[in-house]
C-alpha cells in the first residue's frame, strides 16, 4: 500500500502475485476445517454427509469467507479490474495480516496456556 503513490493507477507486484500463494492456501484452510470436524465427530458414527452438513452449517461464517475470496476477490484482482486498484487490493490484503495471531490465540486456548506470557503478548 504504501509503494502506490497513486491510489488508482499505481502498481505493485505483490498485489498481482499473492493471489496465486492466497487459492492453494484457501482450499488447504477449508479442507483442514473439515478435516477437524471429521475428527471430532467420527467417534459418533455419523456418515459422511451428515459431517459435511454439520460441518457447512456450524462453519457458515468462516466458510462464506473462504468461498468470497475463492469466487469474488481472485477474479476481481486478477481478471476484471484490469491494471487498476492495487493500492486496494494490498488494503484487502492487510486485513488478513492477523490470521496467525488469532490462529495462536486458538492454539493457546486449547491448551490451556490463557496465563501465560505469549498468550497475554498475543492479544496485546
Amino acid at each position: 500500500m504504501r509503494s502506490c503513490s497513486d491510489v488508482i493507477n499505481g502498481r505493485h507486484w505483490l498485489a498481482r502475485e499473492y493471489v496465486w500463494f492466497l487459492i492453494p492456501y484457501m482450499i488447504y484452510d477449508s479442507y483442514a476445517m473439515y478435516l477437524c470436524e471429521w475428527y471430532r465427530t467420527r467417534d459418533q458414527n455419523q456418515d459422511h454427509s451428515t459431517t459435511f452438513r454439520n460441518f457447512l452449517s456450524q462453519n457458515r461464517l468462516m466458510i462464506t469467507h473462504h468461498a468470497v475470496i475463492l469466487f469474488v476477490l481472485v477474479p476481481v484482482a486478477q481478471r476484471l479490474r484490469g491494471d487498476l486498484g492495487d493500492f486496494f487490493i494490498g488494503c484487502i490484503f492487510t486485513a488478513e495480516l492477523s490470521t496467525p495471531f488469532v490462529s495462536l490465540g486458538r492454539i493457546l486456548i486449547q491448551l490451556k496456556q490463557q496465563h501465560s506470557l505469549l498468550y497475554k503478548v498475543n492479544t496485546n
